[in-house]
């Protein structure tokens, strides 16, 4: 039985409830971690750590550089300093970033201690379409933000796509999957209310609605749709009323909470 767990369901600015994206995917002695937000702190207490503990072979996979989801790079060394992680990154066919700028610079002093304090760290770089680590399928396209980002798809599992405007390829990408893990910076009702027109325009040059991400999932036949990255200048209640128009299109749509997890049984 594998687990997926959501670490930080925040966009930009971490809360006092919610940190910033991190996803953490757990199948044995096999760990990915999918961003490297303020998220990636929960790896210091369970259930984190317990699952830290347990892997064997554990890998990072960047969406982007932005610093909201790369923030977490400098707890690195708490966690690896002794052991080993691959850090996956888009070649620079997909995003236009020398990996070794985007990854190289940001670990080095005197931003960050450096790869002297990450004795096995090594960096490797993921195409568009289909790449195989450690044994699985995980499927790459680049996305549309004001820096090109990337979705990704794990087996049949579960779909990534945050940072990302509203894209119909996307419900393409995610077919089928078990769970789409969508991006929602605002609910989508300010489209028809008046005086929000400057919020909108702006939201939607980068970003996705709630009541968009709900008509993804429904295009795509997925299982389960979690609203993520989700607005840090709205509060809990603004995200209940976010799900409600969700599920007004697509009934099994929720705002997660940070920790929230989905148990997966066989592929």
């Amino acid at each position: 039985m594998s687990r997926l767990t959501v670490l930080g369901t925040q966009g930009w600015i971490p809360t006092e409830r919610r940190e910033t994206t991190c996803l953490a995917f757990a199948d044995g002695d096999l760990l990915f971690l999918f961003d490297a937000g303020t998220g990636l702190r929960r790896l210091l207490d369970p259930p984190g750590a317990t699952m830290l503990q347990r892997a064997k072979d554990v890998h990072l996979f960047l969406t982007h550089y932005h610093l909201d989801h790369i923030c977490g790079l400098a707890y690195l060394p708490a966690f690896f300093a002794e052991r080993a992680l691959t850090i996956h990154v888009p070649e620079a066919s997909l995003n236009g970033v020398d990996p070794q700028k985007g990854i190289a610079e940001l670990i080095r002093h005197p931003y960050n201690p450096g790869p002297p304090s990450l004795k096995k760290l090594s960096i490797e770089t993921l195409a568009a379409g289909d790449n195989e680590v450690a044994g699985r399928r995980l499927r790459v396209r680049g996305q549309c933000h004001p820096d090109t980002t990337v979705g990704y798809r794990l087996d049949d599992l579960f779909t990534l796509a945050t940072d990302t405007v509203y894209d119909p390829n996307t419900a393409v990408f995610a077919h089928k999957s078990k769970l789409l893990l969508h991006e929602a910076w605002i609910d989508g009702i300010e489209e028809h209310t008046s005086g929000k027109e400057d919020l909108v325009s702006r939201a939607y040059a980068a970003h996705t609605s709630a009541r968009q991400a709900a008509e993804l999932a429904a295009q795509a036949g997925v299982e389960e749709l979690w609203l993520i990255h989700l607005n840090p200048l709205m509060d809990e209640a603004y995200y209940r009323r976010m799900e409600a128009s969700a599920r007004h299109t697509f009934a099994r749509a929720e705002v997660v909470s940070d920790l929230a997890f989905r148990e997966f049984g066989e592929r």
